[in-house]
């Protein structure tokens, strides 16, 4: 009952949004003017964690003055079981140290599931959208807005965003059984600046602020404090503040560079800033080549320690996660795309076609590193 009910839901936030637009087309029309996009990604970490993602976008034909467009994703997570003898010291610290729910018997693999769907109707310069994420023990949910203008004869671009997003959070027992409740808001705002400074420079500059109240630490996960192992525990309460600049520049030799930078900082103690760079290049008829590359670096959060002497951490607080303390990382990446339609540009589908595959491979200084794959296939209606 509670999964129908949640589809239930995300079905009629959906509906809400169609409901937004004007009057329905005729069918032939419809197939005729919609557009859809699918991906596979496949992901795989250091520690062995896989994660399958089949995403698919669809853009449907004018509802009057109105667009809509839909985005699916169904998600699959595996974590491999403890690979340590049963009562052995290496299981205990595994099982007690873990960040997933251990559900039954911790020598087997677990297997989580997730659904995704957002839809968005746009009219002119202004934008609605709903977003649903549905797993076993969290639902999260979020309405939000947009508005544009277009100034200078369409030489400065300014657009302002933001949403609501409320999350219902239940962990998990050993006995796979749902107990207790808690949840998350966040607030979210932005502006965003985007100036065309020559035939072949675009700038964007854009400032996001958010405040986060409820749950924001990990129900699973434990930290070893003052020799015993007690729940991460992080505060209710954060403001979230960033700043980026980004630079795309067109080059002769049928390429383009485009440059990024951002600043992040909040009240739990933490700075960061990330650099990233990507060159495209059109390689021959059909076919373009994209590198990539990004690094990031950031200080601790104020209550994050490698040990903590005493259960109370540091006022009251305690932390097991990485990303809490000083980081620094790199990725690297490579992407090919390929227009079938170059090859048989009268066929009926692959005239329509278009393939790309994406890698990219990610290690940061505490020793995680991690290849993601993705390969997508997109396909024009019209």
């Amino acid at each position: 009952m509670q999964q129908l009910g949640r589809s239930l839901l995300a079905l009629a936030g959906c509906a809400a949004l169609t409901a937004a637009g004007a009057s329905c087309c005729a069918a032939d029309q419809f197939l005729d003017e919609s557009t859809l996009s699918s991906l596979y990604r496949s992901f795989t970490d250091s520690q062995h964690i896989t994660v399958r993602s089949i995403m698919n976008d669809y853009a449907f034909p004018p509802l009057g003055r109105a667009n809509l467009t839909l985005h699916w994703n169904n998600e699959r997570v595996r974590v491999p079981a403890i690979s340590a003898p049963p009562g052995s010291q290496e299981a205990v610290d595994a099982i007690t140290t873990a960040s997933r729910p251990i559900s039954n018997n911790a020598f087997q693999d677990y297997v989580k599931t997730r659904n995704e769907m957002q839809g968005e109707v746009s009219q002119g310069h202004a934008a609605l959208n709903y977003y649903l994420s549905d797993e076993s023990d969290y639902l999260a949910q979020q309405l939000g807005a947009r508005w544009d203008r277009d100034l200078r004869d369409g030489q400065l671009n300014l657009a302002l965003g933001t949403s609501l997003g409320w999350d219902a959070i239940h962990p998990l027992t050993d006995s796979d059984t749902q107990t207790g409740h808690e949840s998350k808001t966040t607030v979210h705002g932005s502006a965003v600046a985007t100036q065309i400074v020559s035939p072949t420079t675009m700038l964007r500059f854009g400032v996001e602020y958010n405040i986060v109240n409820g749950l924001q630490h990990n129900p699973y996960r434990n930290v070893y404090a003052g020799g015993t192992h007690v729940p991460e525990r992080h505060p209710e309460h954060r403001e979230r503040r960033d700043t980026f600049l980004r630079l795309n520049q067109y080059l002769a030799n049928r390429s383009s560079l485009k440059f990024s930078y951002r600043l992040y900082n909040d009240d739990w103690g933490i700075t960061s800033h990330e650099l990233g760079a990507s060159v495209n290049q059109y390689v021959t008829h059909g076919l373009a080549a994209t590198y990539d590359y990004r690094y990031y670096t950031q200080t601790r959060a104020r209550f994050y320690r490698d040990e903590y002497a005493t259960t109370n951490g540091i006022d009251g607080y305690l932390s097991g996660d990485y990303r809490m303390n000083f980081l620094n990382s790199h990725l690297f990446g490579a992407s090919v795309r390929m227009d079938l339609s170059a090859l048989a540009p009268r066929h009926p589908i692959v005239g329509r076609s278009a393939l790309w595959v994406n890698w990219e491979h990610y290690f940061n200084s505490n020793n995680y590193t991690a290849n993601i794959l993705e390969t997508g296939l997109d396909f024009h209606f019209q």
